[in-house]
């Protein structure tokens, strides 16, 4: 089973990224703590990491740039004020996400779903590639 891990000081904002990531087949858990964070990491490594940047936290921001040091190909998603950072282990690339309305929360939480979507599946497509060298 593919496993997501949610990092987020907000309680409400974990519960929420935690219902909405929710699929079958997919085991998605959430922590507030980073140092608890990157003990998940390191004892069994998800396929994908969603990090929340929305609201200040000092330790937040240091975690991300820990994380993506300390495991540079571990696709990361962080949701910033206004869009989404979406790391997929070899490059990055932004989606805007602005506005404070719900229209914009519908579509942030849409973006976030299909990227998520989008990184679990190269995970998969690299699982499943069959190894390339010399026979």
């Amino acid at each position: 089973m593919r496993r997501v891990l949610i990092v987020s000081p907000h309680n409400a904002s974990r519960e929420l990224l935690r219902r909405i990531l929710a699929e079958p087949g997919l085991s998605v858990s959430a922590t507030g703590d980073t140092d608890d964070a990157f003990s998940a990491i390191t004892s069994t490594p998800p396929a994908l990491v969603v990090v929340d940047l929305r609201r200040p936290d000092e330790d937040h921001p240091l975690f991300l740039g820990l994380l993506r040091k300390r495991h540079p190909a571990l696709p990361v998603i962080a949701l910033v004020p206004g869009r989404l950072r979406i790391f997929d282990g070899r490059h990055e690339r932004v989606r805007e996400a602005y506005g404070d309305t719900a229209e914009a929360l519908h579509q942030m939480l849409g973006a976030l779903k299909q990227a998520m979507n989008d990184l679990l599946a190269q995970d998969l497509l690299r699982v499943l590639r069959t190894p390339v060298g010399r026979a």
